[in-house]
């Protein structure tokens, strides 16, 4: 710390924390868990289902060959629900297939 310069505040309490813990760091985290889960469940499919962006409740995902879209949307709510279990609350409601 350099003279003149205020100390900086630590914190002492969970609620301390919880209180410096911004908004962008959950979103960060909702996406790096989505990520993460995504990865899990399409497995070997992750090579022709490719997940492009999160937009409010809607997840858009590239598909790369025709046979994969068809199966894609076959497993659409399948996968809704099992992404749906790792969040506090339902966040992705439908998937939208570019």
């Amino acid at each position: 710390m350099k003279f003149g310069q205020n100390p900086r505040k630590e914190w002492h309490s969970s609620a301390d924390l919880e209180n410096r813990f911004n908004r962008l760091s959950s979103r960060l985290n909702r996406l790096m868990i989505l990520d993460h889960v995504w990865t899990q469940l399409v497995g070997n499919k992750g090579k022709f289902w490719i997940l492009k962006a999160v937009q409010n409740d809607t997840l858009y995902v590239q598909v790369k060959v025709s046979v994969a879209r068809n199966e894609l949307i076959a497993k659409k709510q399948q996968l809704i629900t099992e992404m749906n279990k790792h969040f506090d609350t339902p966040w992705i409601k439908k998937i939208e297939i570019q």
